[in-house]
């Protein structure tokens, strides 16, 4: 239980994790509540294993709250709501208690099965430089065995965004939660949050100085879609995302005559959703995939491979959007 609040299940996604946690608590409570010489837990274990199973379902963006945190608590409680005498009371309340985890986990493990067909990615991310307003980071290499980077210069105009992935993807909750510590806005409500996390965002959508009419249409448009509490649980959509790097500027590798080894290196927008695909996002031009006036598979296909080109393991699944 307690690799589990840490994360550190080996092998084991949060979304198996809490599953089975579940299953375990309910199990354990039904048999406290009506035949408690089945019981396999005691007291502390049980409140090991409901601290456990809050835990892993707030990595996946579902709350559970249930009014008790142990087997004396779960007594009091079956007591003090007329629950005493009857053990079907008791079953029931357990059945309303747990039927809407039972539901969002499903949900969950459908949206997954439904996003087979785009192949996740290996391995564990590691953080994601988003929403940059200015100069192009550098960075160095702190650690080469573990893959920690360090962003040296011009960290200020970007954002790192550091945490764990859950099964759940990287869902706006996770987003304002994170700003919320970041700027120390604690008393703040989601709803203030999310409005101070809207304009930063905003900000990165502007080349000297001028929106992207295309991109903000695009980023205000799903932001009023997903607004509010329901919305929190959907995959966030990040501006101006570092998916590849090059330690050289343009113009360095132009003098250098290094060509242009990574054509696209900041893409418009991403999303992580669950079962670990990214989707890709860029809002381009028709000057980028037309030759005049008519549409050039030559172009549309070199900038397509722009965004995909990559090593299979690292990243197997993008999708690219071209509007004009």
């Amino acid at each position: 239980m307690e690799q589990v609040k840490r994360g550190n299940q080996d092998g084991i996604t949060d979304l198996d994790a809490a599953q089975g946690i579940a299953r375990l608590a309910h199990q354990e409570l039904l048999h406290y509540g009506t035949d408690q010489n089945q019981c396999k837990l005691g007291d502390d274990e049980i409140a090991e294993v409901l601290s456990a199973l809050r835990a892993v379902l707030r990595r996946l963006g579902i709350e559970f709250r249930p009014p008790f945190h142990d087997f004396t608590g779960f007594h009091g409680y079956w007591s003090k709501h007329d629950m005493g005498y009857s053990w079907a009371a008791r079953r029931g309340y357990l059945s309303e208690l747990f039927g809407p985890l039972w539901e969002q986990l499903d949900s969950l493990e459908d949206a997954q099965s439904a996003s087979v067909g785009y192949c996740g990615v290996d391995g564990q991310m590691q953080n994601i430089i988003f929403a940059s307003t200015g100069y192009k980071p550098e960075m160095v290499m702190r650690d080469a065995i573990n893959n920690v980077i360090e962003i040296v210069e011009h960290g200020d105009s970007c954002l790192v965004y550091d945490r764990p992935l859950t099964d759940a993807g990287l869902t706006w909750g996770d987003i304002v939660t994170w700003w919320r510590d970041k700027r120390g806005l604690a008393s703040a409500d989601d709803r203030a949050v999310g409005h101070d996390l809207y304009r930063r965002l905003r900000a990165s959508m502007r080349d000297n100085g001028q929106e992207n009419p295309a991109e903000v249409l695009l980023f205000n448009t799903y932001c009023e879609r997903y607004r509010g509490e329901e919305g929190m649980k959907r995959p966030a959509l990040l501006p101006q995302v570092y998916l590849h790097y090059d330690p050289l500027t343009r113009k360095q590798r132009q003098q250098l005559r290094k060509g242009d080894r990574l054509k696209r290196e900041r893409m418009d927008f991403l999303l992580m959703w669950p079962g670990r695909a990214r989707v890709v996002i860029e809002v381009d031009g028709k000057q980028h995939y037309t030759e005049g006036k008519t549409a050039s598979p030559r172009l549309y296909a070199e900038m397509v491979a722009g965004t995909g080109r990559c090593d299979s393991r690292a990243m197997r699944c993008t999708g690219s959007v071209a509007t004009s």
